[in-house]
């Protein structure tokens, strides 16, 4: 048991090391597709360790977005002014950038290379509730005595040098580089009319290599194709790819021979191409050099996950690799090298995700919606007797079991027409099997409920492998969470646990103080795997199953509420509560979860940090309430609580007398629904995954209350 939780609490990831300079070559608007495809291109992939990037920002997944937030290292937003960095000399609407960055910052500028829009990118970025600084990266590369370099741009009908924005420090300065129009050529059968100067390219760089230590080239070629493709035919465009390619393939075959054994060179297509949507839109990363090997997977301690890290990643990778410390402001972590791999893989991978994400919406609408009809159906029915019970008990029991068969249900390797009939025939199949087999609803309880928690809980253990590829677990596409366990799923996992073991309880009276003193255990482990690092690293999961617990066990010991018990009950969950705080804080930063960043940056920032989480949480929440499917869920299952409380009278008490135990549990589930809402950022959805495995049992007793009492339906309907 020990050597179990020591390896749920720590894992041992490949660390990077400080040594040699960062060289980025970055392929804007290029897909992986693209890249693996490329003949040319293929075998620099593979000597290379290679990821996916999630590529969300403050904003959407374009360029001016894009590169603030990778220079920020954090979700930034950019603005129609991030691409305006010029060499000094450069005009600007007839004024020399020189000028105009003295009048924008009140001061000269040092660097060849000056970013005028700086300014603007960090008013733009004040309002947002999370920490994002526009030029940190640079501000650190800068305070360390680092010097920073940017070569090519996007140029085409307006300047766009957007790249320039990951390395330009808060007030708009790169030492060294040249972004102006002499990196361009004229090509007539280029897009736009221009090509980037491949030898001026490599020339600059040999003469900025030694002077600089990180130094970004801006293959702006790639973008320009990208944006002037709906001009061209797709032969064409084919054509011009494979020699843009092939100018790729030659500068790095003198980078690859020009760099120091130490040094990294990071090949970035992190901007997706103008139409890529789903998984499409995931960036690529490809890292050669130091400790970066072939045949490798890369990762970071954001998503925890071979093959996938995020643009947020990058900046503090080039930190580590310079061994400088990285703020709390700065929310991504470095790049590290997972297990063994290759671009294929990632490719295999982003079809997976992709049929996911695809998937997801019509499906999740599918079982909202089912909710509703069958949910306000069953009640309806429950007056009228419209239709026989047993056709509403059926289409209950399969709301009950649905999350279950999204956890083990192929559906990632399934066409999405295909995985929404194969796991809408499965959900009918499992519940004609339970009927056929069990000789009750209860008993029904028990098998899906049971089955659910212990499927959830031996997953988290596995490091989630299941609901990373669930319809109910992570979408790496938005990226609001990569591992541990997601608000969805923790909220079926606090609901079935607990109907699982009151169901138990039930079925199984004459064993019930064994039961009893095996379900305190249960709760605790339960509690503590929510809430380790290396397990579900979900701490509103963990409050909201504190209180669900402790109310389950309150009602089941009979425990008289006076204010000596009360505040026993309060220690208890504080004491859990400092455990998970003392876990987090005293984990290594490359392994924190979310709870151990956020306590950081309080312990940095005090009081402001907190009030931009509770405005993030209380924001997200109302986001939410006001446009989520789950909350309409929420608001049914409320609904149909307060109906069962008045109508059919005296339904509840007689529920409690048949069930005493169940009932505790429907307390419980409750409380917990509620502790969701108020815990979590994504409440709602917890609030009504949890609260579907007490609202969904209540009605299928109902009914069986009011069979089991059909010579007194006068007392119920009265």
């Amino acid at each position: 048991m020990i050597s179990f939780m020591c390896v749920l609490f720590v894992t041992i990831p490949t660390k990077v090391s400080a040594a040699g300079k960062v060289i980025i070559l970055s392929l804007s608007r290029t897909s992986v597709q693209q890249l693996a495809d490329n003949e040319d291109l293929a075998p620099w992939l593979a000597k290379s360790s290679v990821g996916l990037l999630n590529t969300g920002t403050a904003g959407t997944a374009v360029g001016r977005h894009l590169y603030v937030t990778m220079g920020a290292g954090s979700r930034a937003l950019g603005t129609d002014s991030t691409g305006l960095a010029f060499l000094q000399e450069e005009d600007y609407h007839g004024t020399a950038a020189k000028t105009v960055f003295a009048r924008h910052q009140g001061a000269a500028a040092s660097g060849q290379v000056v970013h005028i829009g700086m300014a603007d990118l960090i008013q733009a970025n004040k309002a947002l509730n999370h920490p994002a600084q526009p030029g940190l990266l640079g501000d650190c590369l800068h305070a360390a005595g680092k010097k920073t370099a940017v070569i090519g741009n996007a140029d085409a009908n307006q300047i766009n040098r957007e790249a320039a924005a990951m390395l330009a420090d808060s007030r708009g300065e790169i030492d060294f580089g040249q972004v102006g129009t002499a990196v361009l050529t004229s090509e007539p059968m280029f897009p736009y009319g221009v090509r980037l100067h491949k030898e001026l390219v490599w020339q600059t760089f040999q003469e900025l290599y030694a002077k600089s230590d990180v130094l970004l080239i801006d293959w702006g070629d790639t973008a320009r194709l990208d944006n002037y493709r709906t001009q061209l035919r797709e032969q064409v465009a084919k054509q011009l790819e494979q020699a843009v390619f092939r100018d790729v393939v030659w500068l790095l075959e003198r980078l690859t021979a020009a760099l120091q054994q130490d040094d990294v060179l990071l090949l970035v297509a992190a901007v997706p191409p103008s139409a890529a949507a789903g998984a499409g839109s995931l960036g690529f990363v490809a890292a050669m050099g130091g400790p970066f090997l072939p045949g490798h997977l890369l990762t970071s301690a954001t998503t925890q996950r071979a093959g996938l890290a995020a643009v947020t990643d990058l900046a503090p990778l080039v930190l580590a690799r310079m061994g400088i410390p990285q703020p709390t402001e700065m929310l991504g972590r470095p790049l590290q090298r997972a297990g063994s791999g290759n671009v294929q893989d990632l490719l295999a991978m982003q079809r997976a995700i992709d049929n996911i994400y695809r998937l997801r919406p019509p499906l999740l609408r599918f079982y909202v919606l089912c909710q509703i009809i069958f949910v306000l159906g069953s009640l309806v029915n429950l007056f009228l007797h419209i239709v026989p019970v047993k056709y509403f008990e059926s289409a209950l029991l399969g709301l009950l079991a649905f999350p279950l068969l999204l956890l083990y249900l192929p559906l990632a390797q399934l066409p999405p027409t295909v995985g929404f009939i194969v796991s809408t025939a499965a959900a009918a199949a499992v519940v004609v099997l339970l009927q056929t087999l069990t000789a009750g609803p209860v008993e029904c309880f028990a098998v899906i409920a049971c089955s659910t928690s212990l499927s959830l809980l031996v997953d988290i253990v596995r490091d989630a492998q299941l609901m990373k590829v669930s319809v109910l677990g992570y979408d790496p596409v938005s990226g609001a969470r990569y591992y541990g366990l997601g608000n969805e799923y923790m909220g079926i996992l606090v609901g079935t646990t607990v109907l699982g073991v009151t169901a138990l309880l039930t079925l199984l009276p004459h064993r019930r103080q064994w039961l009893l003193g095996l379900t305190g255990l249960l709760f605790a482990g339960v509690v503590l795997l929510m809430v380790a690092p290396g397990g579900g690293a979900n701490f509103g999961g963990t409050l909201t199953a504190l209180a669900a617990f402790a109310a389950v066990l309150a009602v089941l010991l009979r425990y008289r509420f006076y204010w000596k018990s009360c505040l026993v009950i309060i220690l208890t969950a504080a004491v859990f509560a400092g455990l998970a705080v003392a876990v987090n804080m005293y984990t290594p930063a490359h392994l924190q979860s979310h709870l151990g960043r956020t306590l950081v940056l309080l312990q940095q920032q005090g009081w402001q940090a907190l009030k931009e989480i509770i405005i993030r949480k209380g924001t997200m929440n109302l986001k939410l309430f006001r446009y989520s499917q789950w909350s309409r869920v929420l608001l049914v299952f409320l609904g149909v609580l307060a109906v069962l409380f008045y109508r059919p009278r005296g339904v509840l008490v007689d529920i409690n007398k048949m069930y005493p135990d169940l009932t505790a549990g429907f307390i419980g589930i409750i409380v917990g629904s509620v502790t969701a809402f108020v815990a979590n950022d994504s409440g709602v959805v917890a609030a009504a995954t949890t609260l579907l495995y007490a609202g969904v049992p209540l009605l299928i007793l109902a009914w069986r209350a009011v069979k089991e009492n059909s010579q007194q339906q006068n007392k119920y309907l009265a």
